[in-house]
């Protein structure tokens, strides 16, 4: 057991004492914040100039007129000057196709060469037909797509009520049908933006499979570098191959939950001031909702001794990084499934397909946590022998005994794999390990 520990502490302290380690505990929460805030802040970002367009009008209704009236509510952030400028509203008859054609190629050439933003098409029987609108732009821009289609659906509503028997004024019916934004609660009655949740599940996932990845690589790494450098043959005589694997294990395994206890400490630090910095209150529900973290530590441990379990014997059985790629991929995406099918596990997180996906072992530590996120805010009582928290135990468990599985499959490879050099052993040769 002395032995182990000198394993165990050799390993810690090669992470920990260097400059690297601290540099990655501010660093990785930057980037990680840079990552998520940063695609919502481009894609809500406003333009600091006048974006020009104009209008082809063959509706015979004046509603390229009308539309160009109604961008004059949208302001820079100096709000002297308007979002966008309406270059003129070309009115041609519906049946003048040679001129509309000349028109309309002139001005995609201006919209090629940047001088012109948006080109706006409207033919007649506009208000009629949906494709009869059309915009003609090379940018792809959410909230100036979102406000021409207002404006142009208010504009055409106030057309087909004007030429209906309604007998009511326009505004008075655009106000009666106008649209509902539906507020949702839970079943406790209670209500957390959707955002908060999306948002937490997200950094939840993000952060246990940063710390999983790259901590697991590091053992991987270090066997590698050992082998090939024949320091393995040393350390061998020394220590045996088990305790030599589980030292390493558990070693940069303590040095990864060092780090994410200083995460965790400066995540408090940033909650007390959450005021200055505009932090949602009702993110209580998630940082101190006990299933959460509880579940959260449970499976982040268990991943980690599960996936590094793993990294060691790929490095037991290869010869050098550029090997191991191979056998990495597959491992990087068991970890991504969570946040590549994020959109259906957010909105049915208690389904049959949420539910057997998250008790398959290697993918229970992240997609687990990220159901618990959703579903366990909405708990009235922890009952750990129904429902999700059930669930979750069943899936810890199943971690657990697959973990020890892996510890002993790894042992019996790692004891022979690491003193063979040269060509990488076949999938028969490893059997053979295993029974030997």
């Amino acid at each position: 057991m002395s032995k182990f520990w000198v394993v165990f502490k050799r390993e810690y302290a090669q992470v920990v004492k260097k400059k690297s380690f601290i540099i990655g505990v501010f660093l990785m929460p930057v980037m990680m914040g840079a990552f998520i805030v940063l695609p919502s802040f481009f894609v809500n970002a406003t333009t600091s100039k006048t974006e020009k367009l104009v209008v082809i009008d063959q509706s015979g209704l004046n509603i390229g007129n009308e539309f160009r009236e109604s961008l004059n509510r949208y302001k820079l952030d100096d709000t002297t000057r308007y979002c966008y400028e309406v270059k003129q509203v070309f009115e041609l008859p519906a049946d003048d196709s040679l001129r509309f054609t000349v028109l309309e190629d002139s001005l995609r050439r201006l919209i090629a060469n940047e001088e012109l933003k948006y080109m706006l098409v409207i033919k007649r029987g506009a208000h009629l037909c949906d494709t009869c609108v059309y915009l003609v732009t090379n940018s792809d821009k959410f909230r100036t797509m979102s406000r021409f289609e207002n404006r142009l659906s208010d504009i055409l509503s106030s057309v087909r009520l004007e030429i209906s028997d309604v007998n009511l004024g326009v505004d008075s019916v655009l106000n009666l049908t106008r649209r509902l934004s539906l507020p949702t609660r839970d079943a406790k009655g209670e209500s957390l933006p959707f955002l908060v949740k999306y948002m937490g599940a997200l950094i939840f996932v993000m952060l246990m499979f940063g710390m999983i990845l790259g901590y697991g690589q590091m053992v991987m790494r270090s066997v590698i570098e050992e082998k090939n450098s024949r320091v393995m043959e040393v350390l061998i005589s020394s220590v045996t191959p088990f305790q030599l694997m589980l030292g390493k294990i558990l070693g940069l395994g303590a040095a990864t939950f060092t780090q994410a206890g200083i995460w965790v400490v400066l995540g408090a630090g940033i909650y007390t001031m959450k005021g200055a910095f505009n932090i949602d209150a009702s993110i209580d529900r998630l940082i101190f909702n006990p299933a959460i973290v509880i579940f959260y530590v449970l499976f982040l441990i268990t991943g980690y001794l599960l996936y590094s379990t793993v990294f060691a014997l790929i490095g037991s059985i290869v010869n050098s990084e550029k090997e191991s790629q191979h056998f990495i991929f597959p491992i990087v995406m068991s970890m991504m499934l969570p946040v590549m099918i994020a959109m259906y596990i957010i909105q049915e997180p208690m389904s049959t397909v949420s539910l057997v996906l998250s008790m398959i072992p290697f993918f229970t530590p992240t997609m687990m946590s990220m159901r618990l996120v959703f579903v366990a805010p909405t708990l009235e009582s922890y009952s750990i022998l129904s429902g999700i928290l059930m669930q979750a135990s069943i899936g810890f468990v199943i971690v657990v005994l697959t973990t020890l599985g892996m510890i002993w499959l790894t042992a019996k490879i790692f004891r022979i794999g690491i003193l063979m050099y040269g060509k990488r052993p076949t999938f028969p040769e490893i059997v053979k390990w295993v029974k030997y």
